[in-house]
């Protein structure tokens, strides 16, 4: 038997001694527990006392001696329920009392598609007024992912439906590429800046397609606030 679910349940090791010992030998004095388990004396009273006073145990009184036995071990399952639903009750307070904790993840997309189903993923639970910064996609050889491009105009369809704000900054010598986006708000600048990064919220995106198609979305509110007042001083410095 493992007499370690005594203990998760609230026993001490005594207590669980001294029950044990009950239920095999059945109705008894407190010597017979003693000789039973090698408590000490006083121990065993104390043990047997509290026993009785959980509802594990029962005694009747013989010949002015005590005679004690277990109670029936459904008992203990009964306890358990009570506690049990004693403390579904507070759990909605727990709840609201428990501060949220943020999940951090990385994850890694792959090709166009999954290019993307990341961007999509980016602001699915974005909310009207929520903004989008970007520091614009860009590779050595701009011309070869036009795809791309022409993609983020059916993506800001999306953005736009959401009521998401965006702010963008992009090199100039790629300017050409934004004519038909309906975006406002972007600065292109002659000076080097980071690229193919957007923050959202608490997530960033980067896209760093010089090498592989691979794309990553990183949720870390850390993280995103870090990218967020870097996109904040330079665009100052740009204006």
């Amino acid at each position: 038997m493992d007499k370690q679910i005594f203990l998760k349940i609230g026993f001490t090791p005594a207590e669980t001694k001294v029950y044990l010992a009950l239920l095999e030998i059945g109705q008894t004095t407190a010597g017979k527990i003693l000789d039973k388990t090698g408590l000490q004396n006083s121990t065993v009273h104390k043990v047997l006392n509290k026993l009785v006073q959980k509802g594990y145990a029962s005694f009747i009184v013989k010949s002015k001696t005590h005679h004690y036995q277990a109670t029936d071990p459904e008992n203990l399952l009964k306890t358990i329920e009570e506690r049990k639903n004693k403390f579904q009750s507070i759990l909605p307070m727990l709840k609201v009392l428990q501060k949220p904790i943020e999940k951090q993840e990385a994850e890694v997309f792959e090709g166009f598609k999954g290019f993307k189903n990341l961007l999509y993923k980016s602001i699915e639970d974005a909310k009207k007024g929520d903004e989008y910064l970007f520091f614009s996609f860009y590779t050595d050889n701009p011309d070869d992912f036009d795809n791309v491009y022409n993609f983020y105009k059916e993506f800001e369809k999306e953005r736009g439906k959401k009521g998401i704000k965006v702010r963008g900054i992009a090199p100039k010598s790629i300017k050409e590429k934004f004519k038909g986006r309906k975006i406002k708000n972007v600065l292109f600048v002659d000076f080097p800046v980071p690229l193919n990064i957007s923050i959202i919220n608490n997530k960033v995106i980067m896209t760093p397609w010089e090498d592989k198609q691979i794309s990553f979305l990183i949720s870390s509110r850390q993280l995103a606030n870090s990218f967020r007042q870097y996109f904040d001083s330079i665009w100052k410095q740009a204006k």
